[in-house]
């Protein structure tokens, strides 16, 4: 009986580790979703402001970038003035 009870904490210990895991990655998804959006209107802001148009292609490439990051906002801000050559519209 033993050998089945230190099983079955173990197990339990396991399923609050699998839980735990589960909602911080929840979070971080939460946060690159939010990064994103909050991304994507700066980037169409800035656009609108000299008349050009977002393509979903580069849409699709922003979201990357937020989700390469890592939470990184000097990265995000950096890869998104490259593919979007910002150095040019200041």
């Amino acid at each position: 009986m033993d050998v089945l009870e230190a099983r079955k904490e173990s197990y339990e210990k396991q399923i609050v580790q699998l839980k735990e895991n589960h909602k911080r990655e929840l979070s971080e998804r939460d946060h690159n979703i939010k990064e994103y959006h909050r991304t994507l209107e700066e980037i169409e802001k800035k656009y609108s402001d000299k008349n050009v148009k977002i393509t979903k292609a580069n849409k699709k490439r922003v979201k990357e970038i937020v989700q390469n990051s890592k939470g990184n906002p000097d990265a995000v801000k950096q890869k998104i003035e490259e593919l979007f050559d910002f150095s040019n519209f200041n």
